[in-house]
């Protein structure tokens, strides 16, 4: 059995991360090792974690000063032996045979990265968030957890998380994606556990949502630099589609002055590098809502995309 290594940043996790640390201890697969990267907790975080590790050599507990999620897991992965690669977060937790499924699907596939299905955890409830395959749908939840990854697809390639963004993941992944020649599997179990917070960034309203420009600008400075931009230029494109057009303008409509001027903006930063955007076809695989809202956008119907957000921004899910 291969060693997987397992990278869990966590900050300030002090109630949370021992359910965590449990559900990795009951791990069916044995062969791994798991790096705890305290990112400078001010709660008693470290004294939890070493506490519930100190009966298991597989696990490790390091503490750096805070530096943000990114900075976490590129010191976690500083550490790290495995041939393959999980990140966890301290406020999730995973099923018994997370790491199970995820490494047979790898290894009977032939893969470079295995994605299972995830359940966004409410107080009251939990959904059920299917994963399809390709990237269109790959890439609307980059997030760096419910995978696991070869190792070397970081190592070889030089990818790290950038640091001191948000959206962080969207900077990450499609590089991935890039790298593994589309070799992705799908386990169509929901293994991954996503404990939701109502002040998450996909519900508020902050300056740093448009770091998300500089995310998708580095994916594009990546594909450029290894000389497949042009191999991949319909996927960078529809990120924008989703990402920018969509996300952000979505995340825009929490702000009080949110009006037309702020779409137009987001809208131009997006059309001076892709004219042609509304001709996408990813946005085919879209459900009628975006369908609808990306036409509006496109004829310059902002008054109509004002009233859209204004009216189901609480009932619309973007990642």
């Amino acid at each position: 059995m291969d060693k997987i290594s397992i990278v869990i940043p966590c900050y300030n996790m002090e109630k949370l991360v021992g359910k965590c640390i449990d559900s990795i201890k009951n791990q069916t697969y044995t062969n791994f090792e798991a790096i705890f990267v305290d990112d400078g907790s001010q709660d008693r975080t470290k004294e939890v974690i070493e506490e519930n590790i100190k009966d298991d050599d597989r696990m490790k507990y390091v503490h750096k000063e805070n530096g943000g999620l990114s900075s976490a897991r590129n010191f976690g992965m500083e550490f790290i032996s495995g041939k393959y690669l999980c990140f966890i977060d301290s406020d999730d937790y995973v099923e018994k045979d997370y790491l199970m499924e995820l490494y047979n699907n790898l290894i009977e596939n032939g893969s470079d990265i295995s994605v299972c299905y995830f359940n966004r955890v409410y107080e009251n409830k939990t959904d059920l968030n299917k994963v399809e395959g390709g990237f269109y749908n790959m890439v609307k939840f980059p997030a760096a957890w419910n995978k696991m990854y070869k190792t070397s697809l970081f190592k070889d390639n030089d990818i790290i998380f950038p640091p001191g963004k948000w959206f962080e993941d969207l900077g990450t992944f499609p590089k991935l994606y890039m790298m593994s020649n589309k070799k992705i599997s799908i386990v169509k179990k929901p293994l991954y556990q996503y404990i939701q917070n109502p002040t998450s960034i996909t519900h508020t309203f902050d300056e740093r949502i448009y770091d998300a420009y500089d995310m998708v600008e580095t994916n594009e400075a990546f594909a450029k630099e290894n000389s497949i931009y042009d191999r991949y230029h319909d996927e960078l494109e529809y990120i924008n589609v989703y990402h920018i057009l969509i996300g952000t303008i979505y995340r825009s409509s929490f702000i009080e002055g949110f009006n037309t001027d702020t779409i137009k903006d987001i809208v131009r930063h997006v059309e001076d590098k892709y004219p042609n955007w509304h001709k996408n076809e990813g946005i085919g695989k879209l459900p009628l809502f975006f369908k609808i809202y990306l036409k509006a956008l496109h004829r310059r119907q902002y008054k109509l995309i004002v009233f859209l957000l204004k009216t189901f921004n609480d009932k619309v899910t973007i990642s």
